[in-house]
This record gives structure tokens, sequence and C-alpha cells, in this order.
């Protein structure tokens, strides 16, 4: 649990913060009330209701969304099993509001570098300070007005990467086996996006962190063995076993998935 969150000596910020807060732990909730009290605003969402199926978001999820519009900052209570939540969430949140995602971590430097690695815009630890979260929510506004100038209303050629059964629509930013449609989450999507463009080829850990990521130094956790694992169920649930291959002590491989047998009149 976050000590010294009472005996903290915080420099209010200029205007009162509306924090979402995304925990099932009632601790962490009266740690950022004691950190962030009054007139500081504070909703609370729990991990277990706000995710749907295969990582998606719930009806509660896009509730969270919603109140984001009118947040100064989403917090999140970091775990590692809820990664690819937390990534779907951030996807989401940039495209549908201005407030940073901020991952609330209970221990040091692995569990911020995780959660970075993982998704989130921001990382802190105990105590918190409002005149910190804000100048987050100052950061990431900058950032976001500027790259919206940076874009172009232009039509996008249509890009897409076919390998065997697997089609990646990377325009609009769509999966498909055969011609079914895959939910598959922005990172699942990265990885897929990489893995496509070398099929058969052997990918270091390393590789992917740097080309998925953005990473290039290790950040001692297991990120990438974790999406390995939530996109090979999502192969196998169509059908394609063995696509994704472990390689020991080294990395992955994707191996070319059969075509789908002819049908017969």
């Amino acid at each position: 649990m976050p000590s010294d969150v009472t005996g903290s000596t915080t420099t209010p910020p200029a205007a009162p913060l509306r924090l979402c807060l995304i925990t099932d732990d009632p601790l962490l909730v009266t740690a950022v009330q004691l950190s962030c009290p009054p007139p500081h605003e504070l909703w609370v969402f729990g991990w277990q209701a706000l995710g749907g199926p295969q990582h998606t978001l719930s009806e509660q999820g896009q509730q969270l969304l919603e109140a984001a519009r009118q947040a100064s900052a989403v917090l999140v209570d970091w775990q590692l099993a809820q990664a690819p939540l937390i990534n779907t969430l951030g996807f989401y949140l940039r495209r549908q509001a201005t407030a940073p995602l901020i991952a609330l971590c209970r221990t040091g430097p692995e569990a911020q570098i995780a959660a970075l690695v993982a998704g989130a815009d921001a990382a802190l630890t105990f105590p918190l300070q409002p005149a910190l979260i804000q100048a987050h929510q100052v950061a990431y506004q900058r950032l976001v007005r500027d790259l919206r100038l940076e874009t172009t209303a232009a039509t996008l050629p249509r890009d897409v990467r076919q390998v065997g059964r697997l089609r990646l629509d990377r325009t609009a930013h769509r999966f498909f086996i055969d011609d079914q449609e895959v939910e598959v989450t922005p990172r699942e999507f990265a990885l897929l996006d990489f893995l496509l463009s070398r099929p058969g080829v052997a990918c270091s850990r390393h590789e992917i962190l740097a080309h998925v990521w953005g990473i290039t130094f290790d950040t001692g956790t297991n990120m990438v063995d974790v999406y390995m694992y939530f996109l090979r169920r999502k192969l196998e649930a169509h059908g394609l076993k063995n696509v994704i291959r472990t390689i020991r002590g080294y990395g992955y491989r994707l191996d070319l998935p059969a075509e789908p047998p002819e049908k017969t009149a």
C-alpha cells in the first residue's frame, strides 16, 4: 500500500482537478482522496466492470470515456495483467478525450517502465502531487494540439498487408482472418503488423520491443510474452494454432497459416 500519503506537502494547482480513477482497491481510493482532497473531484470506476470480451470496453467502459471528456486525467491502478485493457483504453482516450492516462504504481522504476511500455502517458508513485498531475495534463494537451495541427484531411491510400489467411488493413485499422473481422487491441494490431511484415523470420524479443513499443532497452518485464499469449488465444479461437511459434531463449516467428480448404458445391 502507498506510504506517507498523509504526510506529503503539496502545492495546490491553479484549478481543482477532475480525476477518473480505475481500481478495485478501496485502500487506493482512500489514498488518492487523501492526496487530492476537495475541491478536487474523484470519480471511481472498477476494473472488473470496465472490460468487455477480449479486452474490449464494456458499457461502463464507454461511460468512463464519456467522463474522461470532462476530466483532467484518468488514473489507473497499474497491474501487469490489465496491460492489454490499459492499451485499449489509451487508444480510445487519445481519440475521444484530452485527458492523459496516468498509471499509479505501488513500487519503483520497474513498475513505472512497464506501465509506460503498456501504453500509459505517465506513471506516478505515491504520495501524489496534484500540481504534478496538472502539469502532465497541460503537457499532454499541448502534445495533442500539436499533433492535430499536423493532421491533414487528405484521404489516405488503402494500405493492406496480407499473409495467407491473415489480412491487416492498416488504413482502416482492421484485422481479418479469411473474410471474418477479428477484434484486436491497438498493441495486438501493432504486433500483427510487425509479424506480418516478416513471415517465417525469427524475431527476437528485443526487436519486437523496439519496433512495436519503441523501446530499445531491457524493461525487465515479460510484456512481449503477455501480448503474444493474448494474440495466440485470438488466433486459436478462429482455428489457427501454432501460427506464432516460440523460439526458446530468443523470441517468436510467424509461420504461414494454411489456406482454408476449398468449398465443394
